[in-house]
Parts: structure tokens; sequence; C-alpha cells
């Protein structure tokens, strides 16, 4: 059956929803995996409670439960309302993860508007910064409005796995192996100051490298404690 197909069917759509996250299990729970925290950001998320919003590439989206289960509390996801996107959806929130819907082409002004909500709510969120309608692992300006408008902090975080597969998307998504070791990075939080942009776009343009330059430094350094050697859950 052609992809299409499977995709316009809810009930195929939905069995493979539920294999996925009974592959994720699989990976869960016979692989060794860690989360590290630059400090900043374990105070902010562990000890003062607050909300954040995570950003990590597009092609992590396999790892986002993680951030649940090391916040201990539930964390929004932004995930497209594009029917490619319905099996991820079925597992995600299989895996307890709550789902707000929309992307910057359908329905992007309501799913803003609840991420807004759910941050000033006290529930952190979770955002691809990039996305397929753009080239991969480059900043778009919605992670940037959402933390200038909220007074949050975007916390970036990046990974290393020694054993996967890249898949033949737009953004090469990593699917991770089992019996494999990964890290989780958590990095230092970004705040973006209130008010408008400059006019001439040069403070987003600058916001967006900054945020680019971090998501590569913690994917690097969550590299490096992967190269240190075997991970404890």
């Amino acid at each position: 059956m052609k992809k299409r197909n499977l995709l316009s069917n809810p009930l195929l759509a939905c069995l493979a929803g539920v294999l996925l996250n009974g592959y994720g299990q699989l990976v869960l729970v016979t692989s060794r995996i860690r989360v590290r925290a630059n400090p900043q950001a374990e105070d902010l998320v562990l000890n003062r409670r607050a909300p954040v919003i995570y950003a990590l590439w597009h092609c992590h989206v396999f790892f986002m439960p993680l951030l649940r289960l090391h916040a201990r509390r539930p964390v929004a996801v932004l995930l497209s309302s594009h029917r490619d996107a319905r099996i991820v959806g079925v597992a995600a929130r299989l895996r307890g993860v709550e789902l707000v819907e929309g992307s910057s082409t359908r329905g992007g002004v309501g799913a803003y508007r609840q991420l807004l909500r759910r941050l000033r709510s006290g529930q952190s969120v979770c955002i691809t910064p990039d996305g397929p309608r753009g080239p991969a692992r480059q900043v778009k300006a919605g992670v940037l409005h959402l933390a200038r408008q909220s007074g949050c902090a975007v916390v970036p975080v990046g990974l290393a796995l020694n054993r996967l597969r890249r898949l033949r998307s737009w953004d090469r998504s990593v699917l991770p192996l089992p019996f494999g070791r990964a890290v989780l990075a958590l990095g230092a939080p970004l705040y973006v100051p209130p008010g408008q942009a400059s006019s001439d776009g040069s403070a987003a343009a600058a916001e967006a490298t900054a945020l680019a330059e971090a998501l590569e430094a913690t994917s690097t350094a969550a590299a490096r404690a992967l190269a240190g050697g075997p991970n404890r859950r």
C-alpha cells in the first residue's frame, strides 16, 4: 500500500502509530539513556519548576517524550497538522505527550495562541524551530516570537546516539536502534528580549543565529558526553 493511502486511512495510521510506540518502548527498555542538563536549565526545570520552551531540531523528534520524563511533568509538543504527522501523533499521545497541532502553513495562529496560553499557565512546551518548508537546521521566527511574548527561556536540546539509522526524509530524521547508548543534552537557557525585533530584521536574524549555534553546541556536548563512556539510565 502506498504511503499516501496509509496516511489517508485513520485506522491504518492509528495502527502504525501503535507500532511506532511499541518500537519506542523497545528502544527505551533496551538502551542506556542519560539526560545531561546545563545547571541553569536543571535549576529552571527541576528546582524552580518554571515553564520553558524546549527547542530541538526536527530530526530528533523521536526523543521528545524524554523531556516529559526528565521534567517529571507534562510537556506540550507542537506537531504539524499535516497528515504525515498523524502516525507520530498517535505514538506521542500513547507516551503521555500533550499535542498542540499546527504549522507555519496550517493552523499556525491557533497553535501559537495555545502554546502561549500553556506557557502562561506554567506548562513547558517543545518546538522544532526548523520545518519541512525550509532547510533543515535553520531557525524560523515562531519560537523566537513565542519566547519574546511569554518571557520564558528557550532551552536548546541536543542528541547523540551510537546506534541509529537516518530516514530518507527532508530532515534526515534519526531513528534510534535498540541496545544502544544515547545522551540527551539540555543547553544553557536563552532569553529573547521583550518588545519587537528591529524593523530591518537584524535583531531577529541575530537571535535566530544564536539559537541555531546553541542547538549545534548542545548536540556537540551530547556527542562528547556519549564518547566519554557508557551512560547509566
